[in-house]
């Protein structure tokens, strides 16, 4: 039954999964509505793939400060995070921040992400039953991200155990005020690391980050080079932002895999469908649900005036399922092209800069993961956590047949 009135931004709405039927009613009779946000802030939800994509693109008129957070994940880091910035800063952070991922660096990366994948997947064949959102998905790209850093080793556990405080913020399994403060104490960690680097340089991104420089930065009164402190907060970000993604995906894209097993049947049989499986996987659960933006002057959405100021909403969620854009969006199909999702944001300068990374990892897990599945079942199961800004699943306990 549709409810009419959901309230979006109550997390136990989404404590069973995302409300697509809510959303599809939302997108044929009021694709742009009228919510409040737990503190009695009014906002509008948008929840067309059209209307989110132009509004993600229209950096000028939609601002991403001070922050692009609802509900509970309202605090906001001091200084703002990459996410957080609108042009000229962003673009300078943007720039400064993109050889990390530049397409050789990425492909360098092949191989020990698939190291990490096979041990991690080694590891869960010993135990015979295990979780996969706590052994691997957690994991995974938490390995990748620490191991493309260089942090010692000797802290990694310590930080992951603040990385797992940080997922599914919102969940009583968490702490309503947990996250906030594990995000600080990895900030505080890179932070320092970042400090370091800049006394005793050494060849990894830290070091990288340090040494670019912006060409033509004097023109537009901005410093051409990252401050160690600049460099500690994108490290934090990078962490945090890029755990929560590929966790939501590799979970649900192993749930997805296991309900439609004819789609399983053909990735095995064919893996050059690798490439569109991850993008359909990316699609199929939409790891972030929604950010927000500000419109700087009155403008309008769909024909729907919109004040400046006004906390607008936009649901990826809904959008990736949009029947005016996806032929049959219902369905799992590993082979659908064209596929323009918008889980790493609708387009325009804030799309997510680590995104080339996350398909990478994702990429290698389903490769990695495809031909141990049909050996696998559910052991209970699947738990969500209440959270309306992840799609994730907190445990999902499978064992060997």
């Amino acid at each position: 039954m549709i409810v009419q009135n959901l309230d979006l931004m109550d997390p136990k709405r989404f404590a069973d999964g995302i409300p697509y039927e809510h959303f599809r009613h939302l997108r044929d009779c009021a694709p742009v509505s009228r919510g409040t946000d737990t503190d009695g802030e009014p906002l509008w939800h948008v929840v067309r793939h059209q209307d989110v994509s132009a509004v993600s693109r229209d950096a000028r008129t939609f601002s991403s400060s001070p922050t692009t957070m609802t509900s509970i994940r309202k605090v906001d880091p001091s200084p703002p995070i990459i996410t957080f910035l609108d042009s000229p800063e962003h673009t300078r952070v943007r720039k400064l921040t993109f050889k990390v991922f530049a397409p050789s660096r990425l492909a360098a990366l092949k191989v020990p992400v698939r190291g990490i994948v096979d041990l991690l997947l080694d590891e869960a064949r010993e135990k015979g039953e295990f979780d996969l959102a706590e052994d691997i998905a957690l994991r995974l790209p938490f390995e990748v991200l620490l191991e493309l850093l260089d942090i010692p080793r000797r802290d990694r556990t310590t930080m992951l155990g603040w990385a797992r405080r940080t997922v599914n913020l919102g969940d009583k399994e968490y702490g309503d005020d947990t996250g906030p403060d594990a995000f600080q104490q990895i900030h505080a960690y890179l932070n320092d690391f970042a400090h370091h680097r800049a006394a005793h340089p050494a060849d990894d991104c830290f070091s990288l980050l340090l040494n670019a420089r912006l060409n033509g930065a004097e023109r537009l009164g901005l410093p051409d080079r990252l401050t160690p402190d600049e460099v500690g907060l994108f490290a934090s970000t990078l962490v945090t932002a890029g755990i929560e993604t590929t966790y939501c995906s590799v979970t649900g894209g192993v749930l997805a895999l296991l309900d439609h097993p004819d789609e399983l049947a053909r990735l095995r049989a064919d893996r050059r469908l690798l490439p569109t499986a991850a993008a359909e996987v990316l699609r199929w659960v939409t790891p972030v649900t929604h950010f927000a933006r500000r419109p700087v002057a009155d403008t309008e959405i769909a024909g729907q005036p919109v004040a400046a100021g006004e906390k607008t909403v936009l649901w990826y969620s809904s959008a990736n399922r949009d029947e005016r854009v996806f032929t049959d969006p219902d369905r799992f199909d590993i082979g659908r092209s064209p596929n323009p999702q918008l889980s790493f944001g609708g387009g325009g300068p804030h799309v997510c800069i680590g995104n080339g990374l996350a398909v990478l990892e994702l990429r290698e897990f389903l490769d990695g993961v495809a031909d141990l599945l049909p050996l696998l079942e559910l052991a209970e199961p699947p738990v969500r956590p209440e959270t309306n800004f992840m799609n994730s699943v907190k445990h999902l306990r499978l064992r060997f047949r």
